[in-house]
């Protein structure tokens, strides 16, 4: 890292639709996950890399599935495919945060909070599922780049 002055590391998108095609099967996980960040950062250690040369990503937007089985809706289960589009990002496996927000209030949904992955996820309609971060799960990821010493943080 001699002639890096500082880099930025995407801890988003570890998951998503394109996991379908994954040689252990399209199973639905968390599009961010502290506890694969940290395993992720655990690289940059091992190889004396200065953390204040990293700021560490995270996406306001959430990753959303199609579950194969609506009876099962935790991380790990399978998927088909992305869940329905969203209103404005008419994109099947990518819902904004305010989508997210309009999905939870209109089905009055109660968010799973997965404290150990720092990220939460919902499922409607028997069979769609979004993983996503809100003000909770970004403080606890700031933390962790603060106990960690990390140069800053970047959205995306």
């Amino acid at each position: 890292m001699e002639y890096v002055s500082w880099m930025n590391v995407m801890a988003y998108d570890l998951h998503g639709v394109w996991d379908g095609t994954n040689p252990i099967g399209s199973h639905v996980y968390a599009h961010t996950n502290l506890t694969e960040i940290d395993q992720a950062m655990d690289l940059f250690w091992r190889n004396d890399v200065d953390p204040k040369k990293i700021n560490l990503g995270i996406g306001f937007y959430g990753r959303s599935f199609q579950l194969a089985d609506s009876g099962c809706w935790k991380p790990g289960c399978t998927f088909k495919g992305g869940a329905s589009e969203g209103a404005c990002t008419k994109n099947s496996g990518t819902l904004s945060y305010k989508e997210i927000m309009q999905i939870i209030d209109q089905h009055n949904l109660t968010p799973y909070h997965d404290k150990e992955a720092a990220v939460k996820y919902v499922t409607w309609n028997e069979d769609q599922w979004v993983s996503y971060d809100d003000q909770e799960t970004f403080q606890q990821k700031i933390q962790y780049a603060n106990k960690l010493g990390l140069g800053g943080m970047l959205v995306w």
